[in-house]
């Protein structure tokens, strides 16, 4: 997967990506990513539970700098799971955060769709984060997790958790 994903956008070698091979990663997030410890106020908890490498792609200004129509914060994967994230901080209506962290990674995957071949990933997943203390990994609500599914073979979650099992 990684090799795909260097070959359609080269400029994520040098300023977007991050090769990690911790057991537990903790992402705060800030105009970019924040790599801090499990003590520190983090948005995202990533379990590398099988132990090889995985890949921390800093999408939003960084690979779709240029795309209108808004995008995912990161992008996380290895070769057989891509994570497309969302991190919603800011303050005010849930609902109308989740509706446009709907359309980020709507439009973040049929941007990397339209320029990567997908078919040999099973797992495919889209995550939207909302500040919690708590572990939270739960499906999306039913209609928009559906869609997601049946247009794009993609897992819609409402979380802050990964795991790579």
């Amino acid at each position: 997967m990684i090799n795909q994903l260097l070959e359609t956008f080269p400029q994520i070698e040098v300023a977007c990506l991050t090769t990690i091979v911790e057991k537990h990663v903790f992402v705060f997030e800030a105009e970019k990513a924040v790599f801090v410890s499990d003590r520190d106020k983090y948005h995202l908890h990533i379990e590398n539970k099988i132990n090889t490498e995985f890949y921390f792609i800093q999408n939003d200004d960084c690979v779709m700098k240029m795309v209108k129509g808004g995008q995912c914060d990161y992008v996380i994967c290895n070769n057989q799971s891509v994570y497309f994230v969302e991190i919603k901080v800011a303050a005010g209506n849930l609902a109308n955060h989740r509706k446009e962290a709907y359309s980020q990674l709507e439009n973040t995957f049929k941007y990397y769709a339209h320029r990567i071949n997908f078919t040999n990933i099973n797992d495919l997943n889209a995550l939207v984060c909302f500040p919690n203390k708590r572990r939270i990994v739960k499906s999306s609500e039913s209609t928009k997790r559906k869609e997601f599914k049946i247009k794009y073979r993609i897992n819609l979650e409402v979380g802050n958790y990964i795991s790579f099992e």
